[in-house]
């Protein structure tokens, strides 16, 4: 481990306060530093020190004068890629927040407390193949704050990105932004759908492309819909003689299935009922198994 590294998991994990935590890194720094001018190695400095965990525990607790931190933690001994494979940081509301005195833009004296919501903002990173936390990086990564290769969070970015706002190779979200494909609300990528989209394909109510289909469109190629259910085999036909690239036939055709799916929605309720009751198992395995996890953990040996 690295001393940039090995400060970071000490200050993460100690929770304090934005101010306390600047004041905790330029101590750690001059420590490590003054050690090392001493001829000791880090690998020496760590050792002597400690485990980053226990540190930062120590110090919250000095701090706060209470040893229950602000979060559960579950990471499995097994890894993959360098990863734990399975890492999982969950708010533990039952801790007690530390009281403190705070200063208004004016330089009042107001007092007041950190609430629990400040906390989670504060709590370590989940780490791993799978990550599940306030803020989390992995493989798949599922989170407030969300990063991998599968991300799933309100702010989430990755190759495949679902989140509130999400960026990614293929994104999903209320506002999204891709390089290859999104869909959402407000979206713009090579090729987008949504409400309002912007891309080189795009599909929506308000869309600006060069290939172009929706309510009110802007483009070369561009197809205005004003009665879908009256339009559809114009659409159709508008789709099947477009000159355009692979990727956008490709694209508009699934465009033209979801058209075929809201003008008649009866013909796709199997489909629903197959995409809701898988939507349901994982929801509920991603609910259920951190809980247990975090649950086995707590338990007494």
């Amino acid at each position: 481990m690295k001393a940039k590294q090995y400060i970071r998991e000490i200050i993460q994990r100690s929770c304090l306060p934005a101010r306390e935590r600047k004041e905790l890194k330029i101590d750690l720094e001059n420590e490590i530093c003054s050690a090392l001018e001493r001829g000791e190695s880090i690998e020496q400095i760590i050792e002597r020190m400690g485990d980053p965990d226990e540190v930062a525990a120590e110090i919250y607790e000095n701090f706060t004068d209470n040893f229950i931190r602000p979060f559960r933690e579950y990471k499995s001994e097994r890894k993959l890629f360098g990863l734990p494979l399975v890492h999982i940081i969950r708010a533990n509301y039952a801790a007690s927040v530390p009281h403190f005195r705070t200063v208004s833009t004016r330089g009042v004296n107001i007092g007041g407390r950190y609430d629990h919501m400040s906390y989670v903002y504060r709590l370590p990173t989940a780490r791993g193949v799978f990550a599940f936390g306030p803020k989390a990086k992995g493989i798949i990564a599922i989170g407030n704050l969300s990063a991998g290769f599968i991300s799933i969070g309100n702010i989430s970015t990755g190759l495949i990105s679902i989140g509130n706002l999400s960026a990614g190779l293929f994104s999903l979200g209320n506002m999204a932004l891709a390089i290859l494909v999104t869909f959402g609300n407000l979206v713009a990528g090579t090729l987008a759908a949504g409400n309002a989209a912007l891309g080189y394909a795009s599909a929506g109510n308000f869309v600006l492309g060069k290939f172009a289909i929706g309510n009110e469109t802007m483009g070369t190629h561009t197809f205005s819909v004003s009665n879908l259910y009256i339009q559809l085999d114009a659409i159709k036909t508008f789709f099947r003689e477009l000159s355009a690239p692979a990727p956008v036939k490709a694209f508009f055709g699934v465009i033209e299935k979801l058209c075929g799916v809201i003008a008649n929605p009866m013909s796709s309720i199997p489909f629903f009922i197959i995409l809701s009751l898988l939507l349901l198992i994982v929801t509920l395995t991603l609910y259920i198994v951190p809980n247990r996890l975090l649950m086995r953990k707590s338990e007494p040996n």
